[in-house]
């Protein structure tokens, strides 16, 4: 997969999201069935997840930031290593994409989100991911863009694993594909080395009631000492 195609790729489906999203807090379901708050926008893990004493929970040991604690959080993991890539292109659109969504995760990790709140911040934000798309597709790449996404990405890690497993997913499988890109322009001398951590970050991610936060974060620091 290109790297230009898969920058795309995010912000195409960031955009499509955030427009079920708007349809769906505005009761517009294609089989008419008022359904709010939907649960499948909400992060699986944050019910589905191994059960262990307090002492050795690193969930309760990082607190709940943002939200009440038995409020499932939204699942942000199409913008957690999105993002990054869009501070990459511009700049002044990631930050309002920011904003907005930022703000709609506020309201989408409460109990019982305000419908008009995340309508009116989903309806905000999907256009500025639509414009991040149309650089995407313009802008020129080259291997010191990819590597810096990788270090970007990989120098996050606290950010990424915190947001769940699936933005760990959504993170390892982006390191996997630009890496792959990168090394087409010439093997690494530590070639090996690094696909072994990647490797590794994906068999971290086999059992995902089972994931560790804590052990993902460092997995990523170490690969982000190799690039």
């Amino acid at each position: 997969m290109g790297v230009r195609d898969w920058s795309v790729g995010q912000a195409v489906q960031l955009r499509a999201s955030l427009e079920r999203l708007r349809w769906r807090s505005e009761g517009e379901r294609f089989d008419k069935k008022d359904v709010w708050p939907e649960y499948s926008e909400l992060s699986c893990f944050a019910c589905h997840h191994a059960l262990v004493p307090a002492k050795d929970s690193w969930r309760q040991e990082h607190e709940f930031a943002g939200r009440r604690p038995g409020d499932p959080a939204w699942n942000g993991s199409r913008y957690v290593v999105f993002r990054l890539l869009a501070k990459q292109a511009d700049p002044a659109a990631a930050q309002e994409l920011e904003q907005h969504l930022t703000a709609l995760a506020g309201q989408m990790s409460t109990l019982n989100p305000e419908r008009s709140a995340v309508a009116g911040q989903a309806k905000a934000a999907a256009p500025v991911a639509q414009r991040l798309a149309e650089h995407l597709a313009a802008m020129p790449y080259d291997q010191e863009l990819v590597m810096r996404m990788l270090q970007q990405i990989t120098g996050d890690g606290e950010t990424i694993s915190l947001a769940d497993e699936r933005a760990a997913e959504q993170a390892t499988m982006a390191i996997d594909s630009l890496y792959i890109a990168y090394s087409k322009e010439g093997k690494p001398k530590n070639a090996e080395e690094v696909r072994g951590a990647i490797n590794g970050l994906f068999q971290q991610l086999e059992n995902p009631s089972a994931y560790n936060a804590d052990q993902f974060a460092a997995a990523l620091r170490r690969l982000h000492g190799m690039l």
